[in-house]
């Protein structure tokens, strides 16, 4: 237990006690070595903001006719046979996603399509958001049933909760995220939680369907937070207090039963600065500073995944390890982390495809402005851009490429640094 757009290339624009008990029942390698002769232990890809988007076939909802859009291309199939294939050869026993799983505007049809039904009223746009729910979760789901994965562990998403900002005063799309979120997370739930039977979640608070622990192996405990709270006049990237002890009570108990990882996914980071490409930086309230981190070093957590900014960044603070990592599928820019554990030592090796965006020509979204290239192309084994290796005393064994640490000149403590792509934002 650790003690502490025209043809683009996307690569050149980045540069409790007893409920641990009743769930749990293994040196590394030199991070991104290529002899892999001796299996892991344990070994887990993720991959935040998988898919970033609305990807799914439309033309056997009762509301399509010829003309209206089907929902995918054969360009976008492509790629992702080639993202998903990837993932399985590295032959994980777990595949995480911390959250944005999909784009999520669905109580807009600003093109008419009338694909989910009207959405004049709001109670209209309720039912449109809860039939794209059932279109596009189960579609994201079945594509990696197709390639032999296993199913993901997700964490929810801003993208799942209808996507930030939200504001009670701010009228229109923002009030109807702000008031409707509680349907937006129970869908989320319903799809992706509720089905995997997780045994452990929060007793309450609004997080008691969203949040859970799991045991992925012996010595591997994973931890999926809702970082979403509402207030009284919008949503704060923040866990409620319910979780939070919740939270507590589950690391505690880890520590007492001697499981010698301890792995937390929530979508957003904590620590900054960061490396953010074409999203709004979305960061945890408090940073270092906040209860929640405070509570992951006094229990020796020994990982922190997190998404939302496209790109890849690790921090560390006091023992503890935050990788912020994931891309926007449509624009090319998809990464994954391989997570490998040998004894007392986990390799991290993240990896990002080539890819290449052609055309201005745009996929439909339920919310027109998201649209994203039509024509992207991936290609196969991506290269590793960053390792690093972590000991379960809460130190690192080397560490490079974008896992190094990073000081961007201007950067401040808990500020992101933020190099756009060109007319996009999360």
């Amino acid at each position: 237990m650790s003690s502490r757009a025209t043809t683009r290339s996307f690569t050149s624009l980045v540069g409790a006690a007893a409920v641990v008990a009743g769930l749990l029942g293994a040196g590394a390698t030199p991070a991104g070595a290529d002899d892999r002769a001796a299996p892991p232990d344990y070994r887990f890809v993720s991959s935040p903001d998988f898919l970033n988007m609305d990807l799914a076939d439309l033309t056997g909802l009762p509301t399509w006719s010829p003309g209206l859009p089907t929902g995918t291309s054969p360009q976008h199939e492509r790629a992702l046979d080639v993202v998903l294939d990837g993932i399985a050869a590295e032959a994980p026993q777990d595949v995480l996603v911390a959250g944005d799983l999909v784009e999520g505007h669905w109580s807009l049809d600003d093109a008419g399509t009338g694909l989910f039904g009207p959405v004049r009223t709001e109670r209209q746009q309720q039912r449109a958001v809860v039939r794209a729910a059932r279109s596009y979760y189960p579609a994201w789901l079945t594509r990696f049933r197709e390639h032999g994965l296993p199913l993901p562990h997700t964490a929810v998403g801003d993208h799942e909760l209808g996507d930030n900002p939200w504001g009670r005063r701010g009228g229109g799309y923002s009030g109807f995220k702000w008031r409707n979120l509680g349907l937006f997370r129970q869908l989320y739930a319903d799809a992706l939680v509720a089905p995997r039977g997780y045994a452990a979640h929060p007793r309450r608070g609004p997080a008691r369907s969203t949040a859970y622990a799991t045991s992925l192996d012996p010595e591997v405990l994973l931890v999926t937070l809702d970082v979403f709270s509402r207030t009284r006049n919008g949503v704060v990237a923040e866990v409620d207090p319910a979780q939070l002890r919740w939270l507590r009570g589950v690391l505690r108990g880890a520590r007492r039963t001697g499981v010698d990882w301890v792995v937390v996914q929530g979508h957003t980071p904590v620590l900054g600065p960061v490396r953010t490409v074409g999203s709004s930086g979305l960061m945890y309230e408090g940073g270092r500073g906040s209860p929640l981190w405070r509570t992951l070093v006094r229990h020796d957590v020994d990982l922190y995944l997190a998404g939302e900014v496209h790109d890849v960044t690790a921090v560390r603070d006091r023992g503890v390890t935050q990788v912020s990592h994931g891309g926007l599928f449509g624009y090319g820019g998809t990464n994954y982390l391989v997570g490998e554990v040998r004894g007392d030592e986990m390799s991290l090796v993240v990896r990002r495809f080539r890819s290449q965006v052609d055309g201005t020509e745009r996929i439909w979204q339920t919310d027109t402005r998201r649209g994203q290239p039509l024509d992207l192309t991936y290609e196969p084994d991506p290269p590793a851009v960053g390792t690093m290796t972590l000991t379960a005393d809460g130190r690192v064994r080397g560490r490079d490429g974008l896992l190094a640490p990073y000081r961007p000149a201007t950067a401040r403590a808990g500020s992101t640094s933020v190099d756009p792509l060109p007319g996009v934002r999360e």
